[in-house]
């Protein structure tokens, strides 16, 4: 910041005098505006940074009276971050798998996830995704798959992704969350076709702490429903964090 200086014929006693209001002058205009809030991290990039996750999922198939059952372990570690020079954030993802905690961590894959002013993407499996957008408003509602070419089969087609439950504790287990913001992804639970649940959970400081991707298809013969709402074909995923911290 330029200040201009002008020279004004004071004596001593006159200049001290305005010391003062000087410095009141020069902290006052320093000071945060008062519109300034700040904002939680609820997508961290911090290099080093790692979340591990238990993964229970279930797999429902046409003439399949019970679901075929998995759970497994994942985890997730920011191996760099950068910033450019108009303040987009960018980082790099390990995804790690291993069925028993016992197991050797396997990388499967790397991914790399974007944060700029407006939004946060990720582009998994050559998908990119918007997975939250700023400001943090129960208003905001967009469309996080507007560059995938999708159609209507897709389970997650015509779903607009809003907030929910902004800046509220969470229990994840034996996990405690003081600040926690939900993203519904899509709420079609009541009809008598299908069944469709999709929502995650961010927590301030740590990223994603659960994941719920529910989608149903009820059994039909020639068009009529069998019974109620017995599930003829689907998918139900679960990940819920169960550790987190930073890799020394």
């Amino acid at each position: 910041m330029q200040v201009k200086s002008t020279v004004f014929p004071f004596r001593k006693s006159q200049f001290a005098r305005y010391i003062p209001a000087v410095i009141i002058l020069f902290l006052t205009g320093c000071e945060k505006p008062e519109e300034y809030v700040a904002v939680p991290d609820y997508f961290p990039v911090t290099a080093g940074t790692y979340r591990i996750y238990a993964v229970d999922e279930a797999i429902y198939s046409t003439g399949n009276k019970e679901p075929k059952t998995a759970s497994w372990f994942e985890k997730e570690e920011i191996t760099y971050s950068k910033t450019d020079s108009n303040g987009v954030s960018e980082c790099l993802i390990a995804h790690s798998t291993r069925v028993k905690p016992t197991d050797y961590w396997q990388k499967t894959k790397e991914y790399k996830a974007f944060v700029s002013i407006d939004k946060v993407m990720q582009n998994k499996d050559n998908e990119l995704i918007t997975s939250l957008v700023f400001p943090y408003s129960p208003a905001a509602k967009w469309d996080a798959f507007s560059h995938f070419a999708m159609n209507d089969e897709d389970p997650r087609y015509g779903h607009l992704f809003r907030y929910e439950n902004l800046d509220q504790p969470q229990q994840i287990d034996s996990l405690y969350f003081p600040n926690t913001l939900k993203v519904n992804e899509r709420t079609d639970t009541t009809g008598p076709v299908i069944y469709r649940l999709g929502y995650k959970y961010y927590a301030a400081g740590v990223g994603l702490v659960m994941d719920v991707q529910t989608d149903y298809d009820y059994l039909q013969n020639n068009g009529d429903l069998v019974g109620d709402r017995i599930i003829d074909k689907g998918v139900r995923r679960i990940r819920k964090i169960i550790g987190y911290g930073v890799r020394k």
